[in-house]
């Protein structure tokens, strides 16, 4: 039906290794075959569901960014949901211990500070400490598999939206992220993958003919994706990203900003692969709701070309040229929350000029390419990563 075949596609494959046993499922709403069938359902016709561990966003996917999800027991699934976005983000080495096997079945958007793989790497930690083995259901990397952007993570600024130290655009599938945790990281444990079929790195989620279903409530589709690569600087700031409005990350901006101005200045940049239309909007929850917001609306023309962190600096840096007095960043635990999201403090250095963007891209591709080093063990597609 569709050009790529999803590993949940393939579950058949591992019919050995869970039939009759006891299972444990992390999965929400994007869990689905290609058919339409979720994963609990498929896994209910071999094994027996103990528990289904649910992310950020819950299992329905319909919680805010940052709200916490109690744990419950879910009458339409018929399963226990243990939520690790609540007092916990790791899966309990005792609840794991119960188990015959994990699976591991999300779609996430190939982006560090994308706190599903946060929960992927604690989830293949602490299945290794429990000794259980991890399965994990392969799904394509929406962004391909062949770019790779921004820092690697500094150990200093490890959180939960920057679990590991790996760049901000990362090229791998969730499978090959699980093994570069246990094997490249050192987690341990075993992990299978499921691998897709007809999945190459060079592609993009759109040439898959497989159905978009929005990985949380923010990304409506793979343009929001990729500007989400870049756009997620704003949240460490006090514009606004768009959230509460119909287009998050595509839109931004303040209410003391004069977007035909701003507009001009930054299509004077000549900025590759996009272009930036002024505009205004009202955004009914987040930063300013109910207030009349001067912004941007970026407009992707060569997704190839556009390079999202770097593009989304340089609008900072503009906008704090412009509007010093009133730009500001936010801070966190004595600490700023775009350093946090960066993985380091450069890009704020940058923004301040405290430092050139052309030095830190160059230190960055260093540090990439160290990275696609230690991630050929464990690329399972053909192609290669770009730093």
């Amino acid at each position: 039906m569709y050009s790529t075949k999803l590993g949940i596609d393939r579950i058949d494959a591992i019919i050995d290794k869970i039939k009759g046993r006891r299972l444990g499922l992390v999965t929400n709403h994007t869990g689905f075959d290609s058919g339409m069938t979720h994963l609990i359902d498929l896994a209910k016709r071999f094994g027996g569901i103990e528990v289904v561990f649910a992310p950020e966003h819950g299992l329905y996917g319909s919680a805010g960014a940052g709200e916490k999800v109690e744990s419950y027991y879910d009458e339409e699934y018929g399963a226990r949901v243990f939520s690790l976005y609540g007092y916990t983000r790791e899966p309990p080495v005792e609840e794991l211990s119960k188990l015959d096997a994990v699976i591991y079945d999300m779609q996430d958007v190939g982006l560090r500070w994308y706190t599903y793989i946060s929960t992927l790497y604690y989830v293949v930690k602490n299945s290794a400490k429990a000794g259980t083995p991890l399965i994990v259901l392969d799904r394509p990397n929406p962004l391909t598999g062949y770019y790779t952007e921004g820092p690697v993570l500094e150990p200093d600024f490890k959180s939960f939206v920057g679990i590991s130290e790996i760049p901000v655009r990362y090229g791998l599938t969730p499978g090959e992220l699980a093994l570069y945790f246990s094997k490249v990281e050192g987690l341990g444990g075993e992990v299978k993958v499921v691998t897709l079929k007809g999945w190459t790195r060079r592609m993009w989620f759109d040439r898959t003919g497989l159905p978009w279903i929005p990985p949380s409530p923010n990304i409506p589709d793979i343009e929001t994706a990729l500007a989400y690569a870049g756009a997620c600087l704003l949240e460490g700031t006090n514009l606004s990203e768009g959230r509460g409005t119909t287009s998050p990350f595509l839109q931004f901006g303040a209410p003391w900003i004069k977007p035909r101005r701003l507009a001009a200045s930054l299509n004077d940049e000549k900025m590759p692969g996009v272009i930036f239309r002024p505009t205004k909007f009202t955004p009914f929850a987040s930063k300013y709701r109910e207030e009349t917001v001067g912004g941007i609306y970026l407009h992707i023309t060569d997704r190839g070309a556009f390079k999202p962190f770097v593009t989304f600096i340089r609008i900072l840096k503009k906008i704090k040229e412009m509007y010093g007095e009133r730009f500001s960043l936010l801070e966190r635990d004595e600490r700023y929350r775009i350093d946090y999201l960066a993985g380091t403090a450069g890009v704020r250095a940058c923004i301040e000029d405290e430092k050139e963007l052309e030095d830190l891209e160059e230190e960055w591709k260093r540090r990439r390419e160290g990275f696609i080093q230690k991630a050929q063990k464990v690329l399972l597609y053909a192609g290669v990563l770009r730093a």
